[in-house]
C-alpha cells in the first residue's frame, strides 16, 4: 500500500514537472533569403495572437522565448511574402531549432538580379540591367539559348546570321562600339568567362537566369573587356532543405524554312527565256522531253519536315546542409540544309554545401560532347548545295530513278557543271567537339559579416574535324584527298574576393567588395591534309601519296585584374555605388598594359519618401544615374610586337620572315557611358521603364593603312571616335488578375544613334578595302558605299546611274560612290508579347522586330545577270520582266547589258517575326494525386520562327551583314514536349 502510494506520488511530480517545462520554450534558427541564401537582418517574428516578438540579428539569427507548450510564428520582412510555422518543444529539452527561407513578394522590384561578383534586388540597382527568366529558353527548339533572346532584353540586338544547327547568333548590347576591335558583350557563366562558341553545349534547360549588363556601374567592375557590355548566365541549383524534385522532359518536332523566297524559273519559262535571247532556236531541239523535267532545286537542297529531339532529366533538391541539382540531356536537330546536322550530350552537376556556420563549399560543373555535319555557306560555289541551287537548271535532275546522285561518270547527270549533290556525297565533313565548363569555390565567413571567396574556373574543349574527297568522284580522276585537324582551347579564371556589410544603426547601410583575378587563355592547333589515295575504303593520312598542307600553331593571353566596389544606402531610398578596377593584358606592350576603369552611380527610391506613401496607385518610383568607363582589348595576342615567323622556304631550306610590324604604344580601347534612368509602377501591375545613354569610345583599336615597308600595309593603333546615343522603353503589365485568368502583356523599343566623330590622321574620311562601306566623321559605322542606281532608260532600255552631284549618266563609275544614309546597322529594333493563363492552360505569343536596316542582297547580283551568267545559271522571273522594245517601263534593263554592284542591290532588310508561339497545359493535381509518385504533368507545343513580314527578298532577312551572300537562312520549327515531374 505504502509502495502504490509512493508510485503515485512519484508519477504526480514527473506530470508537474514536465507541465512546468512545457510551459516555456526557446525557438532559434537563422532567417535567409530563399533565391540568394544571404541572412536577412531586421526580420520580424512574432508569436501569432500575442505582442511577443524579435527581429533577426545582423547574421539573420533570431532567439525567442515561448510561454506555452505549442505556438504559432510569423516570420516577416520587407518585400517579402510572410511565412507561419508552428512550433513545439524539442524531445530532448534543448531549444527548438528553426530555419526559415523568405521568398521575395511577387514584384518586379524586389526580383533578385545577378549582377557582376554577387546579387542585388532590381528595385536597389543604380545601374541598367535586363533579366531574362530561365522558362524562356528552356523549351526552346534549338541547341542553343540564343535564339530565344531576341526581343526579350531591351537593348540587346540578337540576329541569327545562320540557320545551322549548333550555329551561335550574333549578339550587341546598345550599337556598335569599336570598328575592327570585338563588339560582342563579355559572357559569363557561373563566374568563368566564356565564348559564344560555348552555346551550343550548354543546355538551355539547366539555366535559372540571364543578367544583362548594359551601362558603367553594372559593368565597369568587370574592366578589361566589359566595354560591350555583359551577359550574365546562371544555371540553376538545388534548395537545401526541400526534397528532391525529378524533371523528365521530352520533344519532337520538325522545322521547315521560315521564310524562302524563291523567284527562279521553272522549265517552260527558262526554256522561253533562252530562246528569247538565242541561246536556242525553236524547233532545233527536243524541247518536249526537257519540259518532263522541272526541278525546283530549293526543294532539292532544303528539306522540309527536317526533325528535332530532345530529352531531358534533372534532379534537384538538398538536405539541410547540402543541396545539388544534376541534369543530364541529349538533342538531335537536323538542319533544313542537306549536310548539315548536329547532336549532343550534356551532362551537369552543381553542388553546394554549407560544411559548418563558417565554411561553403561548392561546384559547377558541365560535360558536353556534341557531333556536327556544317553546310558551306556565306560564298559561292557551283558545288556546295546552297551556293549551287541558285545556278543549277531546272531541267538538270540531280537524282537517277533509284534516288542515287546522277553522275558524269555514268552520264546520268547532264548539266554543264558537277551535280552538288554528287558533290555533297562524296565530299563528307565531320567535326566533333568535347567541352568541359567548370568552376569550383569555397566561402570563409572569419568573422561575422566578412565573407571571403575564392573561385577557380575552366572552360574548355576539345575539336576534332575531319574531312575529305572520295577519289571515285569524277572531277577528281581517281585521286583522293584527307585531311584531318585537332585544336584545343581553354580559358583559366582565378577570382578571390573580400565582402564586408555593416549596418550604421538602422538607417545606413554599407557593402564594400575587393577582388583579385587573373585569367589566362590557351588556343593550340594543328592539321594536316594529304592526297593521292586511290580508294574509297581507305581514307587515311597515310593512304596519301603527298602532304598538301600543315598547320601548327599556338596563341595565349592572361589579364590581371585588381577591383574594389562599395555599395551604400540610407534608409532604404537613396542609394549609391562605386566600383574601381585597374587591369592589365599581355596584349598590349609593357609600358602601356595597365588601365584604370571606375564608375559611380546613384539611385533615389522616391516612392520610399513620406510624402508619396498614400499615393496607393503608385507602387514604385525610381531615378537612377550613373557614369563610369570600361575597356576593350579585343585583338590579337601578339601584335603588338615585331615579330618573325619560321614558314617561307627557299631551295627546300624553312627561312625566317617578318610577321608582324608591331606597336609597342598600343593600348587599352576605352569607353565611357553616361546613363539616366525612370522606373515607374502602377497599382502593383504596371512596370515602366525608360533609359537614356550616351557612349562615347575614344582611343579605338583599328588597322590602318601605313606607307608600304617590309611587306607590310597595315598596323594596329589607337584613333579615333565613336559615339552611341539612345532611349530604352520597357513596359510589363499584368492587365488580368482574377481567380484563375491571368493575362499578361509586355512591349520593349529601343532606338541607338551611331556617329564616327574622330578618325586618324586628321582625315574625315576612309573607305574599308573590298567593303563597300566608308568611315566618315558625322556619319554612323555601317553605312552602305555605292554608285546610285537611276532605274532604266525607256528609249533603249540602257542602265542609268547618278554621278556624285545627282546628275544622271548611262556610265557607271566607281568613283561616282556616295554614303546612302542606309546602314546594315538597324538603329530601331524590340520585341512585345503576351501570356494568357486560365487554371492549368497557358497560352503566349512573343514578336520581335528591327527597322531601317539594310542588307545588299548579292545573290540578286546573279539571279538578274542579264548577260553576265544567263547561258549556264538558272534565274530569277525578274528577267522576264526585263526593258524589251522601247516604251517599256522596266526596273530590269535590256538584255547583255550587264549588272553592277550598285544601290539596287540594297534591300531594305526590316523585319517582323513571331519569335515564338506557345500552348501548355498543366494537368489538374487532383489527376495526379492517384499516381501517388508523379506530382506535376505538362503538355506543351510551340512554334519558333512561325511568321515573318519583310520586303526583303532574298531567303531570310535577319543575318546581321552588311551582304546577303548564299547564307543559310533560318528554320521555322514546330515542337511537342511531355515534362513529368515526381
Amino acid at each position: 500500500m505504502k509502495i502504490s502510494k509512493l508510485a503515485i506520488l512519484l508519477l504526480a511530480l514527473v506530470g508537474i514537472c514536465a507541465t512546468a517545462r512545457a510551459q516555456g520554450f526557446e525557438v532559434r534558427g537563422t532567417i535567409t533569403d530563399a533565391d540568394t541564401r544571404e541572412p536577412l537582418p531586421g526580420a520580424n517574428v512574432r508569436v501569432r495572437g500575442t505582442q511577443t516578438g524579435v527581429v533577426s540579428d545582423s547574421r539573420g539569427a533570431y532567439a525567442l522565448r515561448v510561454e506555452a507548450n505549442q505556438a504559432t510564428l510569423v516570420f516577416s520582412f520587407i518585400g517579402m511574402t510572410p511565412q507561419t510555422f508552428t512550433v513545439r518543444p524539442a524531445q530532448d529539452g534543448q531549444a527548438t531549432t528553426l530555419d526559415v527561407r523568405l521568398r521575395s513578394e511577387q514584384s518586379q522590384m524586389d526580383e533578385v538580379v545577378v549582377v557582376a561578383y554577387g546579387t542585388r534586388r532590381k528595385g536597389t540597382l543604380t545601374g541598367s540591367v535586363s533579366t531574362v527568366d530561365g522558362n524562356v529558353v528552356a523549351n526552346v527548339p534549338a541547341p542553343s539559348f540564343d535564339a530565344a533572346l531576341q526581343g526579350k532584353a531591351t537593348g540587346l540586338s540578337v540576329m541569327q546570321s545562320s540557320g545551322e544547327p549548333g550555329v551561335a547568333a550574333s549578339m550587341q548590347i546598345r550599337g556598335t562600339n569599336s570598328i575592327n576591335a570585338d563588339t560582342e558583350p563579355l559572357f559569363v557563366l557561373d563566374g568563368v568567362i566564356i565564348s559564344a562558341s560555348d552555346f551550343a553545349s550548354i543546355n538551355p534547360s539547366d539555366i535559372e537566369n540571364l543578367s544583362v549588363l548594359k551601362d558603367a556601374s553594372s559593368t565597369s567592375i568587370y574592366g578589361a573587356r566589359a566595354a560591350n557590355g555583359v551577359v550574365v548566365i546562371t544555371t540553376k541549383r538545388g534548395r537545401m532543405g526541400e526534397k528532391a524534385q525529378v524533371t523528365l522532359r521530352a520533344q519532337y518536332g520538325f522545322a521547315n524554312l521560315a521564310l524562302g523566297r524563291w523567284s527562279h524559273m521553272n522549265t517552260t519559262q527558262r526554256l522561253d527565256f533562252e530562246e528569247e535571247i538565242g541561246v536556242r532556236t525553236p524547233g532545233t531541239y527536243d524541247r518536249e522531253m526537257l519540259e518532263r523535267t522541272n526541278v525546283n532545286w530549293k526543294d532539292v537542297v532544303f528539306r522540309n519536315n527536317a526533325p528535332t529531339q530532345s530529352y531531358e532529366l534533372s534532379v534537384g533538391g538538398g538536405s539541410k546542409a547540402i543541396s545539388y541539382y544534376i541534369s543530364a540531356g541529349y538533342f538531335s536537330q537536323t538542319g533544313t540544309a542537306v549536310g548539315s546536322e548536329f547532336s549532343r550530350f550534356t551532362l551537369r552537376a552543381n553542388i553546394e554545401a554549407q560544411a559548418n556556420r563558417w565554411l561553403r563549399i561548392g561546384t559547377n560543373t558541365s560535360l558536353a560532347y556534341s557531333d556536327q555535319q556544317q553546310a558551306e555557306t556565306g560564298g559561292y560555289s557551283i558545288y556546295t548545295p546552297i551556293s549551287a541551287a541558285r545556278f543549277m537548271l531546272p531541267y538538270w535532275d540531280p537524282y537517277k530513278p533509284d534516288g542515287t546522285p546522277a553522275s558524269t561518270s555514268d552520264g546520268t547527270w547532264r548539266g554543264t557543271y558537277g551535280n552538288p549533290m554528287e558533290y555533297l556525297a562524296a565530299n563528307p565533313w565531320n567535326s566533333t567537339r568535347l567541352q568541359l565548363i567548370s568552376s569550383t569555390f569555397l566561402e570563409v565567413e572569419p568573422v561575422e559579416r566578412l565573407k571571403l571567396r575564392t573561385m577557380m574556373g575552366i572552360e574548355g574543349g576539345d575539336t576534332r574535324t575531319n574531312a575529305s574527297s572520295l577519289p571515285s568522284f569524277p572531277l577528281n580522276y581517281g585521286i583522293g584527298a584527307v585531311s584531318k585537324s585537332f585544336a584545343r582551347a581553354y580559358n583559366l579564371t582565378w577570382t578571390t574576393t573580400a565582402n564586408y556589410a555593416h549596418d550604421f544603426g538602422t538607417d545606413h547601410h554599407l557593402t564594400a567588395l575587393l577582388g583579385y583575378e587573373m585569367t589566362k587563355n590557351q588556343a593550340d592547333n594543328f592539321g594536316v591534309a594529304a592526297r593521292g589515295q586511290s580508294n574509297d575504303k581507305l581514307l587515311t593520312l597515310s593512304t596519301g601519296t603527298t602532304a598538301t598542307s600543315w598547320t601548327d600553331n599556338s596563341a595565349a593571353s592572361t589579364y590581371v585584374s585588381v577591383f574594389g566596389r562599395a555599395e551604400y544606402n540610407y534608409l532604404r531610398r537613396y542609394f549609391a555605388d562605386l566600383s574601381v578596377r585597374r587591369d592589365a593584358s599581355s596584349k598590349f606592350g609593357k609600358d602601356s598594359r595597365w588601365a584604370n576603369f571606375w564608375s559611380v552611380g546613384l539611385m533615389w527610391n522616391a516612392k520610399g519618401e513620406a510624402w508619396l506613401n498614400g499615393v496607393d496607385w503608385l507602387s514604385t518610383a525610381q531615378v537612377s544615374a550613373s557614369y563610369g568607363t570600361s575597356g576593350n582589348s579585343s585583338i590579337p595576342n601578339y601584335d603588338h610586337l615585331a615579330l618573325y615567323a619560321a614558314g617561307p622556304q627557299y631551295a627546300d631550306m624553312t627561312g625566317l620572315a617578318p610577321y608582324s610590324r608591331g606597336n609597342h604604344d598600343l593600348t587599352w580601347e576605352k569607353l565611357s557611358t553616361l546613363n539616366l534612368g525612370l522606373r515607374l509602377g502602377f497599382w502593383n501591375r504596371v512596370n515602366l521603364g525608360v533609359e537614356f545613354y550616351n557612349k562615347r569610345t575614344t582611343d579605338m583599336l583599328m588597322q590602318v593603312p601605313i606607307t608600304m615597308g617590309n611587306g607590310f600595309d597595315m598596323e594596329w593603333d589607337n584613333i579615333g571616335a565613336m559615339t552611341n546615343r539612345g532611349v530604352e522603353l520597357e513596359l510589363n503589365a499584368d492587365l488580368v488578375r482574377r481567380g484563375d485568368w491571368t493575362w499578361n502583356v509586355n512591349a520593349n523599343a529601343s532606338f541607338n544613334h551611331n556617329e564616327i566623330t574622330e578618325l586618324y590622321g586628321g582625315l574625315d574620311e576612309y573607305e574599308i578595302p573590298g567593303t563597300n562601306l566608308l568611315l566618315k566623321v558625322g556619319h554612323p559605322f555601317g553605312e552602305h558605299y555605292y554608285v546610285r542606281y537611276a532605274g532604266v532608260n525607256p528609249v533603249n532600255g540602257d542602265a542609268l546611274w547618278l554621278d556624285k552631284d545627282g546628275n544622271v549618266t548611262a556610265t557607271y563609275d566607281e568613283n561616282n560612290k556616295v554614303l546612302l544614309g542606309k546602314s546594315f546597322q538597324a538603329p530601331w529594333m524590340g520585341g512585345f508579347g503576351t501570356t494568357l493563363s486560365w487554371r492549368g492552360l497557358s497560352l503566349s505569343a512573343q514578336f520581335s522586330w528591327v527597322k531601317n536596316r539594310w542588307m545588299l542582297n548579292n545573290d540578286r547580283f546573279y539571279d538578274e545577270s542579264n548577260g553576265l551568267y544567263s547561258t549556264a545559271y538558272n534565274q530569277s522571273t525578274a528577267l522576264l520582266d526585263r526593258w524589251k522594245q522601247p516604251g517599256d517601263v522596266a526596273s530590269i534593263p535590256r538584255y547583255d547589258v550587264q549588272p553592277q554592284m550598285d544601290s539596287h542591290l540594297i534591300e531594305d532588310a526590316s523585319f517582323l517575326r513571331l519569335k515564338n508561339l506557345s500552348l501548355a497545359w498543366q494537368l489538374p493535381q487532383s489527376w495526379l494525386r492517384r499516381t501517388r509518385v508523379v506530382e506535376r504533368t505538362r503538355l506543351f507545343f510551340q512554334a519558333q520562327n512561325l511568321l515573318t513580314f519583310t520586303k526583303f527578298s532574298g531567303m531570310d532577312p535577319e543575318p546581321g551583314l552588311n551582304v546577303y551572300a548564299a547564307e543559310y537562312p533560318l528554320s521555322r520549327q514546330f515542337m511537342f514536349g511531355l515534362e513529368i515531374g515526381f
